[in-house]
């Protein structure tokens, strides 16, 4: 299970990717202003935030399975589609339609690994786990600039649609839950709490909405930010965008493994925590040099740091709310942070369209970015402070050194 959960996750992502890719190319065909961009990413991300707050429910009430089978098989109908429509309006209700499906995906993941991993391994799984989209984001570039030249942008759209139609079959065929969902779907069983949930909710969840919006800012404009900066077509956007998005996986990775490295220094495995974090805080702050520079090499390098930055930050805000929230409220926590990240997403993606307009400036859009996740760290910070969350800890186990996070 492992394996496909992490191929649904690079699905996931690269359906998503796949219309930033070709933008260029729909521009040409389309006549899209920014704006008209701007209004159908943000209305894509805007239906997945209201999918994921109403997915985590559906996942704790009628499981994993089924309700990740049939979203990934929703979605991937829905990517295919994109290759059916001409018209502004057309791609903003495949794109609607697509989100409805995909939000099953994140709180039904989070609860698989919650209920069917044993505690030392779940931190683990959930940073190879976040790596699934920048392997996405890493090789959909390099797939696109495979298939666009021969198959074109529609083929190529159903090609990558039609790959999630056959993950859903090998899903449906070979996935298999641990009984302990069904158990604590079943009895409602919790571990006891050490912190008030919604306090340890809301911080997820303001941490979310802060720093998700610079992720799917550079998910969505970066390759037209490659194109307009240093005039990258999509055909030679591959390698660029693969450093960049390689970087974030490794961030992923390293995100999962770094508190536990400093449990060993010494440290407590919740302040370990928070350090990783801060440190990720602070990578992000050169990103507006990509705003200056003449060099591709700076500017992926400056992209590359700050997407490694977020999923480092990301792999352990997940790690945090799966540890400290009830089992069975997991998928309803992560629901919850998720929905508030993705309309942090769409605000910053409406946004984009005035910013990104002739004549405008970038800067702000680049300024907030920098200091998202310093934003992201104080507001965790202030609704679930590390040393009340030790304090209080009703299972000792919670602050024993994990040696897989």
């Amino acid at each position: 299970m492992p394996s496909l959960l992490f191929l649904i996750g690079i699905i996931a992502y690269a359906d998503r990717q796949i219309l930033a890719l070709l933008k260029p190319e729909l521009d040409r065909i389309f006549g899209w202003t920014a704006a008209d961009y701007a209004s159908i990413s943000s209305w894509s991300q805007a239906t997945i935030a209201v999918s994921l707050l109403v997915s985590g429910w559906v996942v704790d009430r009628l499981g994993i399975k089924k309700t990740l089978g049939f979203g990934l098989t929703g979605w991937s109908l829905a990517t295919i589609l994109h290759a059916a429509v001409r018209s502004v309006s057309g791609f903003l209700a495949v794109r609607v339609a697509l989100g409805l499906f995909e939000g099953v995906g994140t709180p039904a993941s989070m609860k698989a690994i919650r209920t069917t991993f044993p505690r030392d391994a779940q931190g683990r799984m959930i940073g190879l786990l976040n790596a699934a989209p920048n392997l996405a984001a890493m090789s959909t570039p390099l797939i696109v600039a495979l298939l666009f030249p021969v198959l074109g942008w529609r083929g190529t759209i159903i090609a990558v649609g039609a790959s999630g139609l056959l993950c859903a079959l090998l899903w449906f065929r070979f996935a298999r839950m641990n009984d302990s969902e069904t158990q604590t779907s079943a009895t409602g069983h919790a571990e006891p709490s050490a912190f008030p949930a919604w306090r340890c909710v809301t911080g997820f969840a303001l941490g979310k909405f802060l720093t998700d919006p610079v992720w799917w800012f550079l998910l969505f404009w970066l390759p037209d930010l490659l194109h307009r900066r240093f005039a990258l077509e999509p055909s030679s956007m591959g390698f660029p965008l693969a450093v960049a998005y390689g970087m974030a996986g490794i961030g992923s990775i390293l995100g999962g493994y770094a508190p536990f490295l400093l449990t060993r220094a010494g440290y407590r495995h919740e302040t370990a925590r928070r350090a990783i974090m801060a440190f990720a805080a602070l990578c992000a702050l050169p990103l507006p040099l990509l705003l200056t520079t003449s060099s591709l090499t700076l500017g992926i390098a400056v992209c590359g740091l700050t997407l490694a930055a977020h999923q480092a930050f990301a792999t352990n805000l997940f790690g945090f709310i799966t540890e400290w929230v009830p089992t069975r409220m997991t998928g309803r926590a992560t629901g919850v942070g998720a929905f508030a990240g993705n309309i942090g997403g769409a605000l910053m993606l409406h946004l984009l369209g005035q910013f990104a307009a002739p004549g405008q400036s970038m800067k702000p859009v680049f300024a907030y970015c920098a200091v998202a996740y310093i934003l992201g760290w104080l507001a965790l910070a202030l609704f679930a402070p590390v040393r009340k969350l030790l304090s209080q800890t009703a299972d000792p186990d919670l602050n024993r050194p994990v040696p897989t996070v």
